[in-house]
């Protein structure tokens, strides 16, 4: 019994059992001042599709993903329960992200610092936040860290069983935000030549075709439920009419251009949202409803690379703000307050007060590690090294698709990258010991006997 459960593992449990409670505690007690979720613009759409038979088309093609109302749905889309059931599945899934980081790392001493690391991490304002907030994000996140989870679990150890855990959180992830398909498409795109000159190449052929297939059917069923067209037409108001160089470009490129509306999107901002409105409902405006939902998608991925400079720059020179360092203060429910008060240290866990130099800063330092993991191959790495680097696609993504909301739908990005550098600078930390020097093998972590 003490061969099998050294002291070292007991005490690890120990202290795992006692931070997750007071972790949980934590959660707890900061829901408990919080006087009624919150109600925004788009949960309307969550609850009508919650009303939906489960089976019918129209749940699986609404306005919305699916998944956020499905779980709705299992608490008879009750604000009150909604909120609880937010809160239960975020501290789980950060739960099983705590325990599975821990748990790939080899040193007894990072072990603790991870597990502690990960949990406090969420009791960041960007993540806990949402959990009274009636949509999906409370969701997304929590998927997010559970896809976390087994993205670290597969790299550990190539297995079928975790391969299915991966590509499961891959479908959660999937089907609660529709940019998380573009996200998994990335991912493939870097895993699958990665792998490809190795024994794991059809392994990660696999993984790349199962990621492909989640694609198209997130695609598929976000074009039957109209979201590309509602994002178009939103994007056509407060980006395209607004300027009179994008809107040549579409008149020129066939779309009906209304020049009242036009001269009305460009004076005061309340007024672009008119202009939106009117492209939804007037009925003068069908003849550009009819190409939108013909032609608009098609000419819309065009229009984005004649004008790639300004798709790959929008976020640095448009919405630096809203994209690196989104202030979403705004959304919190009445009652709010943060879990942990020191200042210093909520910058700590997650730095916003220089976002964009914090963005910057932690692409070039995963750029130099990237080229010293590939080399030594260390694959643990690649998670924590995705997260970061694909933070600006990602941020792309979301200027090109979101003319409106930028800042609270780049929070999952911003989430990833803060993450992703805790992640690589405990790996890091936890692999300088075997780095050492052979003359100081005695600070060295000692390696158990095979």
């Amino acid at each position: 019994m003490t061969q099998r459960f050294p002291l070292k593992n007991i005490l690890l449990v120990v202290f795992q059992l006692a931070a997750l409670s007071w972790y949980a505690w934590l959660r707890l007690d900061n829901a408990g001042v919080v006087h009624e979720p919150r109600v925004f613009g788009d949960s309307s759409d969550y609850f009508h599709n919650a009303e939906l038979p489960v089976f019918s088309r129209e749940f699986w093609t609404d306005a919305k993903p699916p998944l956020t109302s499905l779980l709705w749905k299992a608490v008879d889309a009750e604000p009150e329960k909604i909120f609880s059931l937010q809160l239960y599945v975020s501290i789980l899934c950060w739960a099983v992200l705590a325990f599975t980081a821990a748990g790939v790392l080899n040193s007894y001493i990072i072990k603790p610092v991870a597990f502690a690391v990960v949990l406090a991490f969420s009791l960041s304002r960007d993540i806990f936040m949402w959990d009274p907030f009636l949509g999906s994000e409370s969701i997304a996140l929590s998927f997010t860290a559970l896809f976390l989870a087994a993205s670290l679990w597969l790299l550990q150890e190539w297995k079928w069983y975790k391969v299915a855990a991966f590509l499961f959180a891959g479908l959660l992830i999937v089907f609660t935000r529709d940019t998380y398909a573009y996200l998994l498409l990335m991912i493939a795109a870097v895993v699958v030549p990665l792998f490809f000159l190795t024994k794991y190449r059809w392994g990660a052929l696999g993984i790349g075709a199962a990621i492909l297939v989640m694609y198209l059917v997130s695609s598929s069923l976000a074009a039957a439920g109209l979201r590309p067209y509602r994002a178009i037409l939103m994007i056509t108001s407060l980006r395209i009419y607004p300027s009179e160089e994008y809107t040549q470009y579409f008149r020129e490129h066939g779309m009906p251009v209304d020049e009242r509306l036009v001269a009305l999107s460009r004076s005061t901002p309340e007024d672009k949202f008119i202009v939106n409105k009117a492209l939804y409902f007037d009925a003068d405006q069908q003849g550009y409803r009819d190409w939108v939902m013909e032609r608009g998608q098609r000419e819309y991925f065009k229009f984005l690379w004649f004008y790639k400079a300004d798709t790959f720059q929008g976020v640095l020179l448009d919405t630096p703000g809203q994209s690196f360092y989104p202030d979403v203060y705004y959304y919190t429910a009445t009652g709010y307050h943060d879990i942990i008060t020191d200042a210093r240290i909520r910058e700590m866990l997650y730095p916003t007060r220089f976002g964009l130099v914090f963005f910057l800063a932690a692409n070039i330092f995963a750029a130099f590690v990237a080229a010293y993991a590939l080399r030594e191959r260390k694959i643990m790495w690649l998670a924590p090294l995705l997260m970061i680097l694909l933070s600006y696609p990602q941020a792309v993504l979301v200027w090109a698709g979101d003319a409106n909301d930028i800042a609270r739908h780049s929070i999952p990005h911003n989430v990833l990258l803060r993450l992703g550098v805790w992640l690589l600078l405990l790996f890091i930390l936890d692999f300088l010991p075997a780095a050492l020097p052979d003359k100081l093998t005695f600070l060295k972590r000692k390696e158990p006997p095979v």
